[in-house]
């Protein structure tokens, strides 16, 4: 049965045709209304491919089964997968295909990433949600990037394409964490960095992260333990450090506006704070460091 499935590099296409390509990028009606609106069942050995649907509708072959899908969907077609497609006539969109060595730098530096790439998945783009405007703006991105001829585009289009992986493996991270349970602590250490890169100004307590992710605190400690190998607290405590260690020694603010600026209503409980964690005090680390930088 494997081998009456043909192997294209593009559907339609044979491997000569397209000799020397990583990266493609086009609308989706250019082929599918060549072939009467329908890809037959089919596989590409080497390749990957992302679908973008804008508007329309139809079926994807995918996993061994033919599922619906409506506008506001991405679909990401691994290495080898077989899949086809059957697309209603006002079907608008992008489809992109890539070599699959792209996906081995980001699926080495993310066990998330290659638990998303390890099958073929439908995602439901939700309007409201950021990852889902990351693929949309990311691939209609990589189109124009192609479409034009500017200083720079294929390094710019290396980084987009693992930009738009990245970005499908957030929308589908509900689906991820129920397939892949340790991948739910993963991701949400991934978003407790970005709510404290976002709110550590602000001085927080443990309780406010822990509602943003609708967790208890002792869940969400116990997580962050496990993850990180600290406290929720001591993953703020770190920011706050790196932040005033930047400004001590890149800026001229004197010690207490970075106290203010770092939300310590209190200069000297700043001095305090940072000493307990870095074993100087605000102005032994600038006297000591920025000598140092001048000479460089």
């Amino acid at each position: 049965m494997r081998s009456s499935i043909p192997t294209f590099r593009l559907y339609g296409e044979s491997r000569n045709e397209t000799a020397g390509l990583w990266l493609h990028c086009e609308t989706i009606p250019e082929r599918s209304r060549l072939h009467g609106w329908e890809i037959r069942p089919h596989r590409h050995e080497t390749f990957f491919q992302v679908l973008h649907i804008s508007s329309g509708s139809g079926e994807a072959l995918v996993n061994g089964r033919y599922r619906p899908f409506e506008h506001s969907t991405a679909i990401f077609v691994p290495p080898g997968e077989v899949h086809g497609f059957r697309f209603s006539r006002d079907i608008e969109g992008f489809v992109l295909t890539a070599l699959s060595d792209r996906l081995t730098a980001p699926m080495r530096s993310s066990t998330a990433i290659t638990a998303f790439a390890d099958k073929a998945r439908l995602i439901r783009l939700a309007s409201d949600a950021a990852p889902a405007r990351d693929v949309v703006d990311t691939i209609a991105r990589i189109h124009a990037e192609l479409d034009g001829h500017r200083a720079g585009r294929m390094v710019l289009l290396e980084a987009l394409v693992a930009g738009l992986i990245v970005a499908l493996m957030r929308a589908d991270g509900p689906a991820l964490a129920r397939e892949h349970p340790n991948e739910r602590d993963a991701s949400r250490i991934a978003a407790l960095y970005d709510l404290v890169a976002a709110h550590f100004r602000e001085r927080r307590p443990v309780s406010f992260y822990a509602a943003e992710l609708g967790l208890s605190e002792a869940h969400l400690n116990r997580i962050c333990r496990a993850g990180t190998g600290g406290s929720v607290q001591a993953l703020v405590n770190a920011r706050l450090v790196e932040a005033a260690t930047r400004d001590l020694i890149f800026t001229p603010t004197p010690v207490q506006g970075i106290a203010y600026s770092l939300g310590f209503s209190d200069p000297a409980y700043f001095n305090r704070f940072f000493r307990k964690q870095t074993g100087r005090t605000p102005g032994a680390l600038r006297a000591s460091e920025r000598p140092a930088l001048a000479a460089t």
